[in-house]
């Protein structure tokens, strides 16, 4: 029986130790991705409900470099949460979706089930920026 305790506890404790280090390693999203890759993005700004693509090969290798270039934390569980700020949505040249997640702030990306902080720099103003040039 102590056998067995033993066996199960041991389990646990690695199946933890393998969840913590999971959870702590530092996410990119679009890794593995090239710029040249994606035609379009679809982006949809939840604050305002204005809606627009961008499909500019300078505009969207801005924003896939910015995004591929910060490190991304694990913060807390975004299950049950509502609203967002920009709704992004990745289209490939063929036309298919790619990726897609939320840009919320310069520091926060949310990706179910999750919401993914930094120390800043995410293309949260250019977005603004670019929301403007197309809605106007």
């Amino acid at each position: 029986m102590k056998k067995i305790l033993l066996f199960v506890a041991v389990i646990i404790v690695c199946l933890a130790a393998v969840f913590a280090v999971w959870y702590f390693i530092p996410t990119t999203f679009l890794n593995g991705t090239s710029s040249s890759e994606i035609g379009s993005i679809s982006v949809m700004d939840g604050n305002t409900g204005e809606s627009f693509e961008i499909t500019d090969t300078e505009e969207i290798d801005a924003v896939v470099t910015n995004i591929q270039s910060i490190k991304m934390k694990k913060s807390k569980v975004s299950l049950g949460y509502s609203g967002y700020s920009f709704s992004m949505t990745f289209y490939n040249t063929a036309g298919s979706k790619t990726s897609s997640f939320i840009v919320n702030a310069e520091t926060a990306i949310r990706k179910d089930p999750f919401f993914y902080s930094c120390d800043g720099g995410l293309c949260y103003d250019y977005l603004s920026e670019l929301e403007e040039k197309y809605t106007e």
